[in-house]
């Protein structure tokens, strides 16, 4: 496949339709908002190169001819002058570059870790299986919407070696070696926020699992051959993209 000039080889093009087919799905799952947010893929072969989207598309319209190669500066490799977000590009990169095991970084508003990053304690451990994969998984930083350099090598630190980030009173990142175990984070992330969120809003008393028991459930699903990372999902979620509207991978 081309775009523009350019041959694109099918392990790129198969990236492209994967960070294309994430960003539908942050849109379907209630995780984006309005222009604001990213799913960016470092390239294959070219670990200082990435892909992003053009500032200003929305994520329900995002197509894989849409994704643009950008270096670790943010700026368009192939379209020079496209329009990129630094407050995409920059932490990206920084992230990147202190992580070679990580490929992949979506930064989505979910309404649930958002109302969680303004809670004192954070994601309780364990409160839900969908919390799992972030017991002694998680970092947090304070939010700040200016991603200077001094930031967003903080960002990259208080990540660490962890599966996600959250800003205070802002959003999330998470980070995966593929696109798909980052999207996975991603949903496990909103979605065990959303719950604690109805949970202690109910009013009733609740239980956090003891350490004891947050090991034993962290073990049964990154313990031993089994890993929950997306990878089971990831076909079933692009079959339904597929039968549902398949222009993300134009």
């Amino acid at each position: 496949m081309s775009t523009g000039t350019r041959e694109i080889s099918a392990e790129e093009q198969a990236l492209r339709e994967d960070t294309a087919a994430a960003f539908r799905l942050l849109d379907k799952y209630g995780m984006s908002d309005l222009t604001n947010g990213s799913v960016v893929a470092r390239l294959p072969g070219e670990e200082n190169w990435f892909l992003t989207h053009p500032h200003g598309l929305f994520f329900h319209e995002m197509k894989a001819s849409d994704l643009i190669r950008v270096n670790m500066d943010g700026n368009a490799i192939d379209m020079p002058g496209t329009p990129t977000n630094f407050a995409v590009c920059r932490p990206a990169a920084s992230i990147f570059r202190a992580r070679p095991d990580v490929n992949a970084i979506i930064h989505a508003h979910g309404m649930g870790v958002m109302a969680v990053a303004a809670q004192a304690n954070g994601l309780l451990p364990c409160l839900t299986e969908a919390a799992i994969p972030f017991y002694n998984q998680l970092g947090y930083i304070e939010g700040d919407f200016f991603f200077e350099p001094d930031y967003c090598a903080e960002i990259a630190q208080c990540l660490g070696h962890n599966r996600a980030l959250i800003y205070r009173h802002h959003a999330f990142a998470s980070v995966g070696a593929t696109v798909s175990e980052s999207f996975f984070y991603a949903f496990s992330l909103n979605v065990a926020c959303k719950l604690q969120m109805s949970i202690t809003a109910s009013g009733e008393p609740y239980v956090v699992p003891p350490k004891e028991t947050c090991d034993r459930h962290y073990d049964a699903a990154f313990g031993g051959d089994w890993k929950a990372d997306g990878s089971v999902e990831w076909p079933g979620l692009r079959r339904m993209l597929d039968t549902e509207d398949p222009s993300y991978a134009a």
